[in-house]
């Protein structure tokens, strides 16, 4: 085998600079994100009422104080974050830089990955800023010497050392904090989360085994390992399990008497299935792949059967938003607001995360009370979630809506975005002038010399 040292040399030199230059992307990215929120500010309108004026948000740091929310908004629609994320991203890179100095200079000299500083700083959030420089000390310290890896595996000991009554603390808080989470759904099943109390952990664990030992063996799939099938048959029988202890405590097999949305979407038709004489006028809409069920996530259509078994089922067909009637008041009907969730099923904020259910419906044009303008339809409503209502209402942000379902944004700062139901595109970013170069004095012209006599180092002829 012949191996070209050349071309491996060249692509190993490739890997480092193009790491590099990640890093120093990174650091310029965090930097620059903390220049914008020391350097932004906004003119408030001095009548304004008190709840529509600009609050700063609360980093939940211990001497680190966070960014304001008209900072988070514009900064948020910028990168394309919702409002918690970007709230998030700035109170992290704003503790990295005051609680844990030490890793900031390794940081920004690119020595260090972001992700690191940031688990680091995640760990320390509830320690004291005193705390979280000891933290920082020892993790700097431990960095000169060892792969940023290994700073995960000692970092709960630094933490707990650096304030040893909090330690002591969580063992009391532990029993506040006991929980049970049943995560979304993903791929027809669902995760479940606890946090209980030891003996609780250990009998729930017993009752499934015992469970367990009386129902048969799964059918074994080809591909599993013949290592791997002991694992592979006690995973099968104790989930099992865990279904027939759940309806073992509520006494039956369907889901209980709570009320759960389902949303049932249409499969896109062919032009051939389109066609007048196609499909009968009586025959069934074909339906989509993926239903979506509120609060829980996604189940395959094919699913609902066994899902929604024994279950009482109400079947309402989804509003069009263009024959929902006008109403007459400032505030929107119940069909209304119904309409509104299926046509803009988040926020029309830029990039909002924030569901529509959970927001306020806005009038895009302000209500007036005569009716001429402003008024209560589908072409002037849209949800829009509490910030983001307030910094539109106090005159920072504009907001046009030009067709019904279709919100056009600009920003203090000039951006412009297009919110639909089906996401944000920026449509504009403010070209920023590039200052000019400065001029630069030409060099004096250089002195004559004239060229070296070579006969001048002879020596003198005797």
């Amino acid at each position: 085998m012949t191996i070209h040292h050349d071309d491996t040399a060249l692509a190993f030199a490739a890997m480092v600079h193009a790491d590099a230059a990640l890093r120093a992307a990174e650091v310029a990215g965090v930097v620059a994100l903390l220049e914008a929120a020391g350097l932004h500010t906004l003119d408030e309108d001095p009548s304004l009422p008190p709840h529509l004026r600009i609050k700063r948000v609360p980093s939940g740091r211990d001497g680190v104080l966070g960014p304001t929310e008209a900072f988070v908004l514009e900064a948020g629609a910028a990168l394309g974050l919702g409002f918690s994320a970007m709230k998030e991203r700035t109170s992290q890179a704003m503790s990295v830089r005051l609680r844990h100095p030490r890793m900031w200079e390794v940081f920004v000299a690119g020595a260090l990955p972001w992700w690191v500083a940031r688990q680091v700083e995640e760990a320390s959030r509830e320690l004291s800023f005193e705390a979280a420089l000891e933290v920082d000390r020892r993790a700097s310290h431990w960095l000169g010497m060892h792969s940023p890896w290994t700073v995960l595996c000692e970092l709960p000991t630094w933490v707990a050392e650096a304030d040893a009554e909090r330690a002591a603390r969580r063992v009391s808080w532990a029993e506040e904090e006991r929980f049970v989470h049943v995560g979304r759904f993903e791929d027809d099943h669902c995760g479940v989360f606890a946090r209980v109390a030891a003996a609780d952990g250990v009998l729930l664990d017993q009752a499934l085994d015992q469970i367990a030992a009386t129902l048969p063996a799964p059918d074994i799939p080809e591909h599993i390992d013949e290592r791997d099938r002991a694992r592979f048959v006690r995973g099968q029988r104790r989930a099992a399990a865990f279904g027939i202890f759940a309806r073992q405590a509520i006494g039956q097999d369907s889901l209980m008497d709570v009320e759960m949305v389902v949303h049932v979407p249409a499969r896109a038709l062919s032009p051939e299935e389109l066609a007048a004489d196609a499909r009968a006028a009586n025959d069934a809409i074909p339906l989509g792949t993926v239903a979506e069920v509120e609060g829980w996530g996604r189940l395959l259509t094919s699913s609902l059967p066994s899902f929604l078994a024994g279950s009482k089922v109400t079947v309402r067909p989804v509003l069009d938003p263009h024959l929902v009637p006008d109403a007459a008041a400032h505030e929107p009907t119940a069909a209304q607001r119904l309409a509104l969730q299926v046509r803009n099923p988040r926020s029309v904020f830029p990039f909002s995360t924030i569901g529509a259910r959970h927001s306020d419906v806005d009038h895009t044009v302000a209500f007036g009370p005569t009716g001429a303008e402003g008024p209560t339809t589908m072409s002037n409503l849209g949800p829009l979630d509490r910030r983001a209502h307030r910094m539109k209402t106090a005159g920072h942000w504009l907001l046009r809506q030009p067709e019904p379902g279709v919100y056009l944004w600009t920003s203090p700062y000039g951006f412009q975005y297009l919110v639909t139901g089906q996401g944000t595109v920026q449509t504009r970013a403010p070209v920023l002038p590039v200052p000019p170069l400065p001029a630069l004095e030409p060099p004096p012209p250089p002195e004559f010399e004239p060229p070296p006599d070579p006969w001048a180092e002879l020596p003198p002829d005797e």
